[in-house]
């Protein structure tokens, strides 16, 4: 199969997956960024927007490039997410497609790169994981800086210096997690390119030029919060299980959450209402912690193994650490865990993955139909989860009643923002039955009991409201 018919299987493939997405509402922060952001609905606001304005509820980033996205969008669509869904669709068929041309592009692969650059690509655009990243809107709108980071990528392995640090600096502006670039490039190097380090010098002044704007020109700090329970050390501690965690997720992509349960009491979402306590009470000695641990030194073993007769496997589980060090919480994010950051580290997986499927099915030709019809039920089973996924994203209701499914008795923020949705469609009783549910779980949840008291004297029970 040519290049050309191999790009549009994929694509067709890849738009059969995602075709469902166009019915899905504004939901949690679309509503912030597009219906109620006054910056968007003016030209005039350009120079705030490039000074790093943002909704008051999104404070602590800069990503000036993705607010003149959603300034652009919004005179061309207004509030109608159609437009915006069409946007996200382009950023995943577009990161694919260069998940594709940077794979062909990796000589030391050798001759059949093109057929694991199209299994790599294919599990890419299919992969359950980026539900989150592309039919979230919000998300997908970072997810733009992705595109310019995987043409940068592209582009420095064509050697064209100047596109790189073109792509590099568009990829800075509009998403942070981006700025692991020149360390990947880096890896690139010492794993399977030429050991030409000075190509790579570019790059990191141009992320350095970003911080200095970022930091030095307008004191936007990187952090977005504070260490889990003040701790540095139990935050770190908490840390190692969600690089196992955020590993799982990409080998086993079935129980995906919007807001993870980190620990009992204790979400994903860092509120002033999580139980602080449940951090404290981890120890290094804990079962968990120390299967985390261990899991964690066998990998960074194996790439050290790996690097000479594979330096394919190093480079891959190197992509996959590096590329997730910016959400690991050594600058606080206020948030545990995303399902969003796993869209770069992803390609690092499907590599891999790609690169051993087409191993067994060079190496065993008795097997090579049995491989072919396992890539084929991955694939099909990517695309499955990625098209039922998606309808969970269909408004607030159904989003977090997804998330309360999977942890209907240790996620409490889950039941208190399924009880906000429902108490927006005047559902009172539904939206009563999750509040309590939510300060059962944590009765430290102020804002939940806050909502139930509000919520009854909506319905006119003031003796219930005053309790």
């Amino acid at each position: 199969m040519t290049k050309f018919w191999q790009l549009v299987l994929i694509i067709i493939i890849v738009l059969t997956a995602y075709s469902n997405i166009f019915d899905n509402q504004l939901i949690i922060d679309d509503q912030y960024f597009i219906q109620e952001w006054p910056l968007t609905r003016s030209w005039s606001n350009v120079g705030q927007l490039l000074a790093g304005a943002n909704p008051e509820s999104q404070p602590g980033v800069y990503r000036p490039i993705r607010s003149l996205l959603y300034l652009i969008y919004y005179q061309l669509w207004g509030a109608n997410p159609t437009g915006y869904h069409l946007h996200s669709l382009l950023v995943h068929l577009a990161s694919t497609m260069l998940v594709y041309g940077v794979i062909r592009e990796i000589r030391v692969i050798g001759e059949k790169r093109k057929k694991i650059a199209f299994v790599a690509a294919l599990l890419f655009g299919l992969h359950p994981i980026h539900t989150e990243s592309i039919t979230y809107i919000a998300a997908s709108m970072e997810m733009t800086g992705v595109v310019f980071f995987l043409a940068a990528f592209y582009t420095y392995l064509k050697n064209k210096r100047v596109w790189t640090v073109f792509f590099a600096l568009l990829a800075f502006f509009t998403y942070e997690m981006t700025l692991t670039l020149s360390l990947l490039l880096g890896l690139y190097e010492l794993t399977l390119g030429k050991k030409d380090w000075k190509r790579i010098w570019p790059v990191a002044v141009a992320a350095v030029s970003y911080l200095l704007v970022r930091i030095g020109i307008l004191g936007i700090s990187p952090a977005r919060g504070d260490y889990l329970a003040y701790s540095f050390y139990h935050t770190q501690l908490t840390m190692t299980k969600m690089w196992i965690k955020y590993l799982w997720l990409l080998i086993w992509p079935v129980n995906l959450s919007h807001n993870q349960t980190i620990v009992p009491g204790f979400e994903a979402f860092m509120t002033p209402y999580s139980d602080q306590a449940a951090i404290l009470r981890q120890s290094i000695l804990d079962p968990e912690i120390l299967l985390s641990i261990t899991i964690i030194i066998i990998i960074i073993f194996i790439i050290f193994i790996a690097r000479k007769n594979h330096p394919l496997v190093s480079f891959c589980i190197g992509w996959f650490f590096i590329s997730l060090l910016p959400v690991m919480e050594l600058v606080p994010q206020g948030s545990m865990m995303n399902e969003r950051s796993l869209y770069i580290a992803s390609f690092g997986w499907v590599l891999v993955l790609a690169w051993v499927f087409y191993k067994i099915y060079n190496n065993y030709n008795h097997y090579k139909y049995y491989i072919a019809l396992v890539i084929l039920t991955v694939a099909f089973l990517y695309g499955l989860r990625t098209f039922t996924r998606n309808r969970d994203w269909r408004n607030d209701v159904t989003l977090w009643q997804a998330d309360v499914r999977l942890s209907p008795d240790q996620n409490a923020y889950a039941r208190f923002a399924l009880g906000n949705a429902y108490n927006d469609r005047k559902d009172y009783q539904k939206a009563i039955d999750q509040y309590a549910k939510s300060v059962e779980i944590n009765p430290g949840f102020a804002v939940g009991w806050a909502s139930l008291g509000r919520t009854y004297a909506d319905m006119g029970k003031v003796t219930e409201a005053i309790s």
